[in-house]
């Protein structure tokens, strides 16, 4: 039995529902079951998905006869207003037009050509100071 009032189950059906509001706040307001938002903060930090464990869960829905694509997109979240954060750097971000204070995380998703679906197979967070590469050669290791 789980200690925490929001579960995996509760937050899935969150975010497959919400088309605008993904904050812990919104889904606190919106769950069947009361909790606050706090709860949501403290149940996200007991969950801990590395790469690795996300490819293990999501290895048997991919086809590999299937025509495919490997999306590798980079994304910075804007981190302006965190002061405190070890990931925050200053990058250019794409939808800013601008450099700005954010965490830099590239995604990589499998696309397939037939059904017309995409699964999400790893991500990798940026992190300047120990990786000492640019986004475009962290593309590279994380298809790889």
């Amino acid at each position: 039995m789980s200690r925490h009032k929001c579960t995996k189950e509760i937050y899935k059906a969150f975010l497959q529902a919400s088309s605008v509001r993904y904050s812990r706040l919104a889904l606190s307001e919106v769950s069947p079951k009361p909790f606050s938002h706090d709860s949501v903060s403290r149940w996200l930090q007991s969950q801990q998905y590395r790469p690795r464990d996300i490819w293990h869960i999501v290895k048997d829905l991919i086809n590999t006869e299937e025509p495919c694509l490997l999306v590798v997109d980079d994304t910075v979240l804007d981190k302006h207003r965190s002061k405190q954060i070890d990931l925050v750097h200053h990058q250019y971000s794409g939808n800013a037009h601008d450099v700005i204070a954010g965490i830099g995380l590239v995604n990589l998703v499998w696309y397939g050509l037939e059904r017309q679906h995409s699964i999400p197979i790893g991500y990798r967070v940026y992190d300047k100071d120990t990786d000492g590469k640019c986004s475009g050669l962290i593309k590279l290791d994380t298809s790889q």
